[in-house]
Order: C-alpha cells, then sequence, then structure tokens
C-alpha cells in the first residue's frame, strides 16, 4: 500500500518503530515479565501510574469539551467510565494486594517525568482538536497492548507470577484489546481526509507521548530516585 493510502493508525505506529521496540528491552518491563523486578519497583509503579489515571480521565473530559456530536460525547463518557471502573475494580485493590496503605494512596504525588507526562497530553486536548487529543490517549492505551502481547508472547509464564501475572493478563485481556481497537478505529474514523501537513502533526504528537512512556519506565525503575 503506498504511503498516501495508509490510515493515520499504521502511520502512527510506523512513527514509533525506533522507540517502541526499547520497551520491550526496558529492565523494567523485562524484569517484570521474568519474575525478578524488586517488589518496591513495581509498588512505586503502581502509585504513580494510579495518579496518571486521574489525568488521564481529564484528557477524555478535554475531548468531550470539543467533541460536536453526541456520539462522540457518548464515547468519551463510556471511556471515562471505564477507567474510573477499572481503577475503583481492579488497580485500588492490586495496591491493597501488594501491602500499599490507604495512606500511601491518598499521600502519593505524581514524579515530574510523570505530571510532564500527563500534562503535555492534557494541553495537546485542551489547545488542538478532538483528534490530537484521542492520538494522544491512543499512544498509552496501544503501548500497553503492544507491550502486553510481545512480553507474554516470549514469556508465556508472565501470565501466572503471584505479582505481576495480572498486569500481563489485563493487557491481553479480550476487553481491553476490543477498548483499544475502538480508540485505534476512532482515531481512523476522525482523520480520514486529513491533510498531509495534519498527519504529520499528528504522528509528532504520538511519537512525543512515545517518548514520555519511555521516561515513565525509567522512572518506575529508578523507583523515583
Amino acid at each position: 500500500m503506498e504511503k498516501e493510502h495508509l490510515k493515520l493508525s499504521c502511520r502512527l505506529y510506523n512513527s514509533v518503530q525506533d522507540i517502541w521496540p526499547s520497551y520491550l528491552e526496558h529492565p523494567f518491563v523485562l524484569e517484570m515479565a521474568q519474575g525478578t523486578l524488586p517488589p518496591e519497583k513495581f509498588r512505586y509503579y503502581m502509585l504513580q501510574d494510579y495518579v496518571y489515571l486521574r489525568d488521564y480521565v481529564k484528557i477524555f473530559a478535554a475531548c468531550i469539551s470539543k467533541a460536536d456530536d453526541f456520539g462522540l460525547i457518548r464515547f468519551f463518557g463510556e471511556n471515562i467510565m471505564a477507567v474510573l471502573d477499572e481503577t475503583e475494580r481492579v488497580h485500588i485493590p492490586y495496591m491493597k494486594r501488594l501491602g500499599i496503605t490507604d495512606e500511601e494512596i491518598e499521600s502519593v504525588t505524581p514524579h515530574i517525568s510523570n505530571s510532564s507526562y500527563s500534562h503535555y497530553m492534557i494541553c495537546e486536548a485542551q489547545s488542538g482538536t478532538v483528534l490530537s487529543g484521542l492520538v494522544a490517549l491512543l499512544n498509552c492505551s496501544w503501548a500497553y497492548a503492544y507491550i502486553g502481547e510481545n512480553m507474554v508472547k516470549r514469556f508465556p509464564d508472565a501470565v501466572q507470577h503471584p505479582w505481576y501475572g495480572q498486569w500481563f493478563s489485563g493487557y491481553v485481556c479480550d476487553d481491553y484489546l476490543r477498548t483499544n481497537q475502538q480508540l485505534i478505529d476512532m482515531v481512523d474514523s476522525l482523520s480520514e481526509g486529513i491533510t498531509a501537513q495534519e498527519s504529520s502533526r499528528l504522528c509528532g504528537i504520538f511519537r512525543t507521548c512515545s517518548l514520555h512512556e519511555l521516561q515513565f519506565w525509567n522512572m518506575a525503575y529508578a523507583a523515583g530516585k
């Protein structure tokens, strides 16, 4: 297929092929899949991911403020509710199982790498279009699906680990993959007929988010130090 006929999602994916494969060799991801990651690093990650999810919801809300039809409003609203449900039903109980206390959850503050990432996405959603906000949101969702799929293929036993198995299972399950595909499909639907210049701009947003994602893994492995 000639480049000009590629869907935007394909262009986005192609634009980060010098970044995403490095996730699969990152020591945090690799050691988690091998079951050798020090638990304190994972606990730190889970707390930072918790505050990240709080901002992630705000990006969907910023997209709603720019949506001009009920279909899009419903789409973003359903995603907000899905994130809120996952946080209450899965993420918080997971943290409790790791021994993270209510006091730790209530007092956690975002690391600068965390807030830089989420604030960049919020800025793109608030100052740009519905599509630019959606592209920023898609990066995180798709990157986690990419990591989950590739690491579970490489380390099939990763899903059985007593601490990290739930993390991998969550990102290869049908519900997660279906939601991620819905984001991809919406990006492609909203981007039909965009100019080459706009496509390039959106790929730039996607790449920047991918670099922030890499910094997030660095932060987690260093446990904020």
